[in-house]
């Protein structure tokens, strides 16, 4: 994520800005069941990522349901945050926006 990004109120947020994903090795996959049985699908890896709040995508659906961080808005198929209301929320818990 660029900072001109950070610096625009009106920019939206995914939750892969947000959140902190630990690297994953890639594997391969085999089905187990129905037509594609036997076949393998090679995933791939994905290095360790560090989100703005420092906190599992996990952590954040559950602020989310409980109510204490903003709710998100869809746009099609993508959820996003609004910026300004993720920065509002962080000076009011007192981290550094």
């Amino acid at each position: 994520m660029t900072i001109a990004i950070l610096q625009n109120p009106d920019a939206f947020l995914r939750i892969k800005d947000l959140a902190n994903f630990p690297e994953r090795k890639e594997r391969i996959q085999t089905h187990k069941a129905g037509k594609c049985k036997g076949q393998t699908k090679r995933i791939s890896a994905r290095p360790a990522s560090r989100g703005i709040l420092g906190v599992s995508d996990k952590t954040i659906w559950q602020w989310v349901k409980q109510g204490e961080f903003p709710q998100p808005i869809k746009l099609g198929n993508v959820t996003v945050w609004r910026l300004s209301d993720v920065q509002a929320w962080m000076q009011a818990q007192g981290l550094g926006a």
